[in-house]
């Protein structure tokens, strides 16, 4: 489990492999609607049982019963995935990039090797000048 400075918790590829299908979902799922969605081989419901426990302790996941009285817990997420990736991007901002959006970019920029019209293009997406 990796922190930020702020105390905001990361997830790892695993944890972050079952957000990614309960944001697709889009509505709360069970251990075996999650499994349905896994990737083959799929994990023993035990594993992925085990992940959403640790979600759930992380504070990114909360569960709830159905009303028709069935026993299965059905997960939903508590952060959006564009809120879970705004506070990753600030973390590495602030950790990699001294705080510096600039730095962030123009590193992405040329690790990516980005054209000029990739750069302008990416420029018009956000409504900036050529």
């Amino acid at each position: 489990m990796q922190k930020s400075k702020e105390g905001f918790t990361t997830l790892t590829k695993a944890e972050m492999d079952i957000m990614n299908i309960l944001w697709e979902l889009n509505e709360p799922a069970c251990v075996r609607q999650v499994i349905d969605h896994c990737k083959e081989p799929k994990p023993a419901y035990t594993t992925i049982a085990t992940f959403l426990k640790i979600l759930l302790k992380k504070g990114f996941v909360s569960q709830e019963r159905r009303e028709d009285g069935g026993k299965s817990l059905f997960y939903f997420p508590l952060i959006t995935k564009d809120e879970y990736t705004r506070r990753v991007m600030e973390d590495v901002k602030d950790n990699f990039f001294g705080g510096s959006a600039k730095s962030l970019v123009n590193f992405f920029c040329r690790e990516e090797k980005l054209t000029v019209d990739e750069v302008r293009e990416l420029l018009q997406m956000i409504g900036g000048e050529e």
